[in-house]
Formats: C-alpha cells, structure tokens, sequence
C-alpha cells in the first residue's frame, strides 16, 4: 500500500538540500541528479520565470509489510515506482527523487520543479486536482507492480453540542454559514490574492485571521469561529493560498502576453511611420535635385540668346 500527497514550496534547493542528505538511493526524471539544485536554477533563469512558488514537494510512502527499508533491492524497487509515478503525472517537468530508509516506511520524496519544460510556463491547475490526480496514478501503479492500492476511510465530522441540536432544528451551522462564505467568495474569479479574499469575506460577515500554518474564520460580531482545517480540506490555509498563488502567476502571464500583444502591434504601427518617413525623406530628395536640374538649365542660356561679337567693336554693339 502506497500513500502520497504533494505542497508548494518557495525554494528548489531547500527541499533538495533537505532529501539528498538523507537518502540511500536516488534517481532523477529530465535532470542530472547529482546536479539537481543547478539544473533547477537553470530553468528558472531560460524561461524568466518569476513569481513565489519554485517546486513542489511530495513523497510516496510504501507499507512496511511490503518493502523492508533496509533491504536494497526494495529501495531502489522503490525508486523506480515513483520515477514511474511522477514521470506520469509529470512528464514535461523536472523531477528529483531521493528514497529514505529512516522511518518504519520505506519512503520517496520528489522535488518537482514548477515549469513546464515544454512551453516555459509554471504548471496550472485547482489545488485539488493536482491531488486527486497524483494519487490515481499512484494507485493505478502501484496495482501494476502487485502492491496494494490505499482506500482512505473517511474522517467523520466532530459536532459540537450546540451544532448538534442546530441541525436536529434544521438550521444551518456557523460553520456551513462560513463554507458557503468561502465557496461563493472563491467562485468569484477576480479575487486572486488573501488581501481580496479577507475583503470579500468581510462583505459576507465572516472574518479570516492567519493563525500560523492555519486559518481562522469567524462570523463577524460573534464568538462563533472555526479552524479550516475542521470545515475540510478545501478551507485549510495550504489550499486557499495554493489556489490565489495560481490565480495571481495565471494573472501575471496573461498580463505579460497582453504586454507582447501591444508591443507586436505598437512595433507594426511604429514600422508603418518609418516606411512613410523614409518615402516623404526621398520624395524631398528627389524634388530638391529637380530643383537644382532645373535652376542649373536656367543658368545655362541657349547659343542664339547670347551676345554676339562684332566683328569689327566690341559685344553687341553696331556696326558704323
């Protein structure tokens, strides 16, 4: 039985730093491995690409009743499980895979690096769906390899007493008033970073305080409140700003093809004005030489109109 899950991370080179020292075995999908922090680097600076998020941090674990961590041969059976998992669901990215013994599961940690090689862009997508998909590949693998797929049991929601007798009443909770809060504020596409989303909520009565690695909400004047990690995964800190941080690169790129699209068509009309310029400079040229043809002719006059010599006096004088 294989379990995985995966988180952004800022810096390429701390999860690096972090997986090789521990590892007894590793392996590499579209990089060098012993080279990995600088091949990471390496594509950032080609493609340009800015913005908060480097990687992705995930890990595989493996069952100790199928894979001894101290036995080779299940290491680096293990390794290549996951290069075949993440080279899957990853094909176009870079990959770094380390392989630690130091727990009772065997276990794969992957850096995957967050731009896609084959068009340049950071990779895009809702939150959750990186993680549903991860995980049917995973399972889907690891059956190929005989081991067992992982059914997670579903975790049944804690009520208070008073949300209990709430919903005997058919009432909404605070706790459903503050879901539906959240889930119409993050339907609204324009809301792309956590100073938004707290507005937006404000505006639906519920407040939002960052409370370390969690997020608080609160129906605004009231004691009700609740952790999002208690209202579900989809309203935990992890989730929420994984969400806007996607929004706002997805705003930034479309700003910068907005950006390319005025300057191709700023170039075009720039273009048009030098060709126009460059005509009306040889249009000048050409006249201010007619003209001096023409004063030179003038200058010039015809044999007949010019004084003729006496023979016997001077220019044009008569003859006595």
């Amino acid at each position: 039985m294989a379990t995985t899950h995966i988180k952004r991370s800022s810096s390429s080179s701390r999860l690096v730093n972090y997986a090789e020292k521990r590892a007894v075995q590793k392996d590499g999908h579209n990089l060098d491995i012993d080279y990995a922090k600088s091949e990471f680097k390496q594509i950032r600076e080609i493609y340009g690409n800015k913005g908060s998020t480097q990687a992705y941090a995930s890990r595989v674990a493996f069952s100790p009743k199928e894979f001894d961590p101290k036995n080779t041969q299940d290491q680096i059976k293990a390794l290549e499980i996951a290069k075949e998992i993440y080279s899957t669901a990853y094909p176009n990215q870079q990959v770094a895979l380390y392989v630690h013994n130091d727990t009772d599961s065997l276990h794969v940690h992957a850096v995957i690096g967050a731009i896609d090689l084959q068009i340049g862009k950071k990779m895009h997508g809702n939150w959750q769906q990186y993680r549903e998909k991860l995980v049917k590949i995973t399972d889907k693998v690891v059956k190929n390899h005989g081991l067992e797929v992982t059914i997670p049991k579903p975790r049944p929601e804690k009520l208070s007493m008073a949300e209990i007798k709430m919903k005997e009443r058919g009432q909404p909770t605070w706790k459903d008033k503050i879901r539906q809060a959240v889930d119409s504020t993050m339907r609204e596409a324009h809301i792309i970073d956590f100073k938004s989303f707290k507005s937006k909520l404000r505006e639906k009565s519920v407040d939002v305080f960052e409370r370390g690695k969690e997020l608080t909400y609160k129906l605004t004047g009231t004691n009700y409140k609740a952790r999002g990690s208690k209202l579900g995964d989809d309203y935990k800190k992890e989730t929420i700003f994984n969400e806007l941080d996607r929004r706002t690169e997805l705003q930034f790129g479309r700003n910068n093809e907005r950006q390319g699209s005025t300057w191709l068509e700023g170039r075009g009309e720039r273009l048009e004005q030098e060709q126009r310029a460059r005509q009306n400079l040889a249009k000048r040229a050409e006249d201010l030489q007619r003209g001096t043809l023409e004063s030179a002719k003038q200058s010039i006059q015809p044999s007949q109109q010019r004084p003729q010599k006496s023979k016997e006096r001077g220019l044009g004088g008569p003859s006595l």
